[in-house]
């Protein structure tokens, strides 16, 4: 399917975004299309997980769910982080829940096949006589893992081409100014059940053109004078600067306010007055839900009056704004009055327009032709 094929009511997507008309609604609202994105993308990319925080010592642990698919990464006890399917080669069974540290194998709470931190199926109760049984030939399935100024990424896909060749640099963007993201603590966490498609919230996000409009408190914390863009293959980095008059915080001059876009649903903000990184990645439940999964990180330590304010910003201000926002626009989509409209775009390409939305756009048609 190319790019020009992809059409709606109104016209054709294009690949020049001052002259495309949007996705058709149908891509907001078609469980089949949803069904060719699990395949051609979450199926097929690299998915952040978590964080170091969580994996430090040995016989650490997290879990996840990606795309139906239970995951697991752990630290051996060699001190090397591992990526396996959370799935017991005996009948199947999930081997570990949500996060920990175990001091000896992953035992499978079924039958009890115990597997090293390496994936070697250690022990299998009553084999003895079953004939050619041999432990070497039930090993964990692994997963190919990379990690990026801290952040844990896993892909699903056996083939997948190494993390480097789409997000070589990444690293560069975060700890230019969040030098020690990789030590940094998980200050909060949230969860959140959105009645709308999860591009819809990655939509909102690839755009600040909503934001002097639906964020009227967030908007006078950024200064859109000196911003500037950096884009890999499949991340873009955007840099401004923070108002130093915002009133709820003690700001310096032209301290940085930076946004990323990460494919295919990851997203993260670092606002100023502190060295922090709110992290948001969207999964999709349905064709019209998603769950979106919030953690906030910041360095090691008490947090600062600013930390605490750029806490209760995001956390009781614009995220809920969002939130309303993305769900009238689900409602919007799946109504009868609408099909397409126009990308707003300006000759920077900035994120104050809507040409990062584009650029996603067009992503995900690549990935699901």
């Amino acid at each position: 399917m190319g790019e020009t094929s992809v059409r709606g009511e109104r016209g054709a997507f294009a690949a020049d975004a001052g002259r495309s008309w949007t996705l058709p609604s149908r891509y907001y609202t078609d469980p089949e299309i949803l069904e060719r994105e699990i395949a051609g993308v979450f199926r097929r990319s690299w998915i952040c997980v978590g964080h170091l925080c969580d994996l430090r010592e040995s016989g650490s642990y997290l879990t996840e769910t990606l795309a139906g698919q239970p995951v697991m990464v752990i630290r051996g006890q060699d001190g090397e982080l591992r990526a396996f399917f959370n799935v017991c080669q005996h009948r199947g069974h999930e081997l570990l829940k949500g996060n920990g540290r175990i001091k000896g194998g992953i035992t499978c709470p079924y039958h009890a096949w115990s597997y090293g931190h390496d994936g070697a199926l250690l022990s299998a109760r009553l084999t003895e006589d079953v004939a050619e049984f041999d432990k070497r030939d039930f090993p964990l399935r692994p997963l190919s893992l990379a990690v990026a100024a801290g952040l844990v990424f896993v892909n699903l896909d056996a083939d997948a081409e190494p993390f480097e060749a789409g997000y070589a640099g990444l690293d560069e963007t975060i700890l230019w100014h969040l030098d020690a993201m990789p030590d940094y603590q998980r200050l909060a966490s949230y969860r959140y059940d959105i009645a709308a498609n999860w591009k819809v919230v990655v939509d909102n996000f690839s755009e600040g053109y909503h934001i002097p409009v639906a964020h009227p408190r967030l908007a006078t914390l950024y200064n859109t004078q000196g911003s500037g863009a950096e884009h890999g293959p499949l991340f873009s980095a955007f840099r401004s600067k923070g108002n130093a008059s915002y009133k709820a915080m003690e700001l310096e001059a032209d301290e940085p306010y930076l946004g990323w876009t990460l494919w295919p649903n990851l997203c993260m903000l670092s606002l100023p007055g502190s060295k922090n990184l709110v992290v948001l990645r969207m999964d999709p439940n349905g064709a019209q839900r998603c769950a979106e999964r919030v953690d906030i990180y910041a360095p090691q330590g008490a947090p600062s009056a600013n930390l605490e304010e750029v806490h209760r910003l995001f956390a009781e201000i614009f995220n809920k704004e969002d939130i309303g926002l993305v769900e009238s626009v689900q409602r919007g989509l799946a109504s009868m009055a609408y099909d397409q409209g126009r990308y707003v775009v300006d000759r920077a390409d900035s994120w104050f327009s809507e040409s990062g939305l584009h650029a996603f756009h067009k992503r995900i048609l690549k990935a699901i032709a």
